[in-house]
């Protein structure tokens, strides 16, 4: 019946972005007979329910006409835009003596509207809807920027949904969208170097931002937020660290332990750090568990990625994330276990405990986690919780001093590494049981020993030990302690015990990266080259975001085999280098010819290690050919460094 209008579904569609459209419920195009009746449709269509007021459309589109001929070309245009109509929704027009409106339930958005430009499309709003009248072209602008700004804030919502999911090629088409309808998106940018990397293709991703740098230095003269250049850096480590092809998930359970946040303004981050590393420790010692280790999770501390990306990049299905609180009566601990692949939180706790008893919490969590994680009715791992919670009240200063050397040691500067020893004395003289105080103060003399910077060798060698016996003393059951005595046999040449005591520590500990990559140094001084390469592979797949001294080791490896590029290439990647790795470097570069590179390598030694020795770099290593200590002896002499 003409005039009925059907209140179930829109009787007629709106297409905003590019050109505007009308059509009706058939998608057939409404044609108006003038740009004006066109535009006072689309204007009364998105006037919602008050519509507009006679006067105020006359002004818009006939302004300085006389009040009489301005109504009366209204009067006209309305006729027009209705007979444009099909009968059977001209109802949706009414009209009174003094206001105009189209019905809003009428009226539906074309699909893809959403986002603006669908597809390669314009990425505008109402292009062309201008009639040349100064009222009605200035709400035409001010429309546009409301629809660009809210179509911007919807995609952004979707591409973040998207990634969240890990649906990453429909994020990059809708971060494409974004840029579309702002090329200098800080957001939309990200979106599609997190999408792009998210697929594989890290290459392209940084190209992405690197074109973004160079577009916003052209147009605003400013360089990128510093989310972006850290999604950037995070996305070439990955692509130097991470395989092209995804990480594949291993059989059985996977986890990274987050860094945890510290809610109390960066007093006690050392503690919070400390409490994450004990909760990853506790989950490391069982079996059926994959850990990533501490290096990789250390790379995601401030990324914008979301769980299902941080999962893909490092094979894993479940994330392990914290809040510590800490102020001086209470602690509060919030903990969340996230489905990576799922996206979904499948478990959460809460600890709220005096101070005093802060150490009990990590023991709680492991078994709560590990009970989750495998499905044994709440309780797993009982003892292992049981041995935890042994510890007193007292450890809390001792464990603050245990953290703070932890971080310093990881230069393997002699300066910083004594400033650990001093922070790790601290933490035995205040926890006298500590088995873990014991196993890095055995760690930081047996760098004195292995790296040449003790003026007595015999004594630092003696007091390797002393801590590492100390250690394994303590808690037979410590990976951590088996992997310190294993460092005394190795400052003592005794390679083949050395290797036994790393072992023992990985039987303990399957999760314990640094074991297996500290296997290759006995191996390489026994002549098991091959060996020792596929046991740093191996580490530096359970850990991507490995520590500095992985490439150490594979580039002392690289150099035993004779492969001197591959030798440069992983020493030249480490960011921190130290006397010997870049001894081997120097070397490596020797036999390749590369006299400037030679050149430079030694100066940077002598920055390192003013000082340093052909005698005092090469006499620790206890190679069991004395003929390799030898020939290393020669190139370095031979590019300069003094005898």
């Amino acid at each position: 019946m003409t005039g009925r209008v059907s209140m179930n579904r829109p009787s007629v569609y709106l297409g905003l972005s590019g050109r505007p459209r009308v059509v009706d419920a058939n998608g057939t195009p409404i044609r108006f007979p003038t740009r004006k009746a066109r535009a006072l449709f689309v204007y009364l269509a998105l006037a919602g329910e008050a519509g507009a007021a006679r006067e105020r459309l006359a002004d818009m589109f006939w302004p300085g006409r006389p009040d009489q001929g301005a109504r009366r070309a209204l009067r006209g245009t309305l006729h027009e835009m209705r007979s444009a109509l099909p009968p059977a929704v001209e109802g949706i027009v009414r009209q009174t003596r003094d206001r105009v409106t189209v019905l809003p339930s009428a009226i539906g958005t074309e699909r893809g509207d959403d986002l603006g430009a669908p597809g390669d499309g314009p990425a505008d709003f109402l292009v062309g809807l201008e009639v040349g009248t100064p009222g009605f072209d200035q709400w035409c602008a001010e429309e546009q920027a409301r629809l660009r700004d809210a179509a911007l804030d919807r995609a952004v919502r979707m591409m973040e949904a998207d990634l969240s999911e890990g649906r990453f090629a429909s994020a990059r088409r809708v971060a494409e969208q974004v840029l579309a309808l702002d090329p200098l998106s800080e957001l939309g940018c990200r979106g599609v170097m997190r999408a792009l990397a998210g697929t594989g293709r890290r290459a392209e991703a940084l190209r992405r931002h690197e074109a973004f740098r160079d577009a916003l230095a052209a147009e605003l003269d400013t360089v990128p937020e510093a989310a972006t250049d850290r999604l950037a850096e995070h996305i070439r480590l990955a692509d130097d660290r991470l395989p092209p092809a995804a990480l594949a998930r291993p059989d059985q359970p996977s986890i990274v332990v987050m860094p945890f946040a510290d809610l109390t303004g960066g007093e006690q981050s050392h503690v919070v750090d400390g409490l994450a590393a004990d909760v990853r420790t506790g989950l490391a010692r069982d079996r059926a568990l994959f850990v990533v280790a501490s290096d990789s999770a250390e790379a995601y501390r401030e990324t914008p990625l979301g769980a299902a990306e941080i999962a893909g990049e490092l094979g894993v299905r479940y994330l392990l994330a914290g809040r510590l609180r800490v102020d001086p009566e209470r602690m509060r601990l919030d903990i969340e276990l996230t489905d990576g692949m799922r996206n979904t939180v499948v478990w959460s706790g809460r600890y709220d405990r005096p101070r005093a008893a802060f150490l009990s919490v990590q023991d709680e969590v492991v078994t709560e986690i590990v009970a989750t994680l495998r499905g044994y009715k709440g309780i797993v791992q009982r003892n292992e919780a049981r041995c935890a919670r042994a510890k007193s009240d007292a450890d809390l200063d001792a464990h603050d001093h245990l953290m703070r050397g932890m971080l310093l040691k990881e230069t393997f500067l002699k300066h910083d590494m004594r400033a650990a020893r001093a922070h790790f004395e601290r933490s035995l003289a205040l926890s006298p049981q500590s088995a873990a105080a014991h196993g890095w103060l055995a760690w930081t003399w047996f760098f004195e020993v292995y790296l040449g910077w003790a003026d007595d060798p015999a004594e630092a060698l003696a007091r390797t030990e002393t801590h590492a016996r100390a250690a394994v003393s303590l808690d037979p059951d410590l990976d951590f302690a088996h992997w310190a005595l294993g460092a005394a046999y190795l400052a003592a040449g005794d390679n083949p015990t050395a290797l036994d005591c790393f072992e023992r520590a990985l039987a303990l500990n399957p999760n314990n990266s640094d074991a297996l990559a500290n296997c290759a140094w006995p191996l390489m001084f026994e002549g098991r080259t091959d060996e020792a390469v596929a046991r740093l592979e191996r580490a530096m797949r359970l850990n991507p975001f490995h520590p500095d001294w992985y490439l150490w080791g594979l580039g002392m490896a690289e150099y035993l085999r004779g492969n001197m590029r591959d030798a440069c290439a992983a020493l030249g990647r480490m960011s921190q280098p130290n006397d010997q790795s870049k001894a081997f470097e120097i070397a490596a570069l020797r036999r390749l010819g590369e006299t400037e590179r030679v050149d430079d390598a030694v100066a940077a030694l002598h920055r390192l290690a003013p000082g340093a020795r052909v005698r005092d770099l090469v006499a620790p290593l206890g190679f069991r050919d004395a003929r390799l200590r030898d020939e290393l002896a020669d190139a370095l002499r031979a590019a300069g460094v003094a005898a």
